[in-house]
């Protein structure tokens, strides 16, 4: 087989798991990466700086075989990210909604402790990572949190963010908490063409910022809003506003059937605000309400 540029990381180990050996020498620690795995090729050398051709050439040199046991011992611990240091890993527990109780966070600080970790850090998508274990620790300290890891990376469902609403907030008008851990529940780590952000906010303050994730939810007096297609990466896109007024079972039925049709048309790395914006607002909303359309 040769590999080409359009090939992911994850491809080209799989066929020949003693590519892992060059990727180890180019110092491309992809080797169990969740999120370096799902990548091109071509994305992978760009990342790293390197040559494409060179990559390419490095690659389908290799004789077919094993990965050599110091690239094996090297491999990126499951559950764990690797750290800026290339050396230390971070580990995220699950944490729906960014709500716990104080015997959860007692038993993070104990690991974290426990495991000389550099440092605790509460993260943008409302969980706590523990970062800067070395590799032969994580797997002891998953035994020790006995909690489930965050989807943190990789092309999936992250964790869905949600804002207190109304079982927290005076300024609440919808219950965004309920909503939220709801959809956790369902589609967190749902595996998708691409990574996939969600989002839920009890009032139009949009505390937990619908309006840049590939799909938000926002409440307002009369029902909610759905926004599909927003994004705050490299590409900053606002979602598209495509319903409103609408009770907690739309909501539920309606990102249903969003998540099920970008399954089956997204392209590989494609967000959905990308697809969107390839086929066109009224082809999407479309496919996806047909004559339901309310936005």
């Amino acid at each position: 087989m040769e590999f080409t540029r359009d090939m992911t990381v994850g491809d080209v180990l799989k066929a020949n798991p003693k590519t892992a050996d060059v990727f180890r020498s180019m110092n491309m620690h992809c080797l169990g990466c969740p999120s370096a795995t799902s990548e091109s090729l071509a994305g992978a050398a760009k990342t790293h700086g390197l040559s494409e051709n060179e990559l390419l050439a490095k690659l389908n040199s290799v004789e077919q075989g094993e990965m050599s046991e110091a690239t094996k011992a090297l491999a990126q611990p499951k559950g764990a990210v690797l750290q800026r240091d290339k050396a230390t890993y971070a580990i995220v527990p699950h944490m729906p909604g960014g709500i716990t109780n104080a015997e959860t966070l007692r038993k993070i600080a104990d690991v974290a402790e426990k495991y000389n970790a550099a440092a605790i850090k509460c993260t943008s998508a409302q969980r706590i990572a523990i970062v800067g274990l070395q590799h032969e620790d994580v797997d002891k300290a998953w035994g020790d949190l006995q909690m489930d890891p965050a989807h943190a990376v990789g092309l999936c469902m992250r964790s869905v963010k949600i804002c207190p609403g109304t079982t927290f907030c005076k300024r609440g008008q919808q219950d965004a908490v309920g909503m939220g851990l709801e959809l956790d529940k369902l589609y967190h780590g749902m595996e998708l063409p691409s990574k996939f952000k969600m989002a839920v906010s009890g009032c139009q303050n949009s505390c937990s910022e619908p309006a840049v994730r590939d799909i938000g939810i926002m409440g307002t007096p009369k029902g909610y809003v759905v926004m599909v297609g927003g994004n705050a990466g490299m590409k900053p896109r606002l979602g598209d506003k495509i319903a409103t007024q609408l009770e907690p079972d739309q909501v539920m039925s309606l990102v249903e059937k969003i998540i099920n049709w970008y399954k089956e048309n997204g392209k590989r790395n494609e967000r959905i605000g990308e697809l969107i914006d390839r086929i066109g607002l009224d082809k999407f909303k479309q496919e996806v309400m047909g004559a339901e359309v309310m936005a």
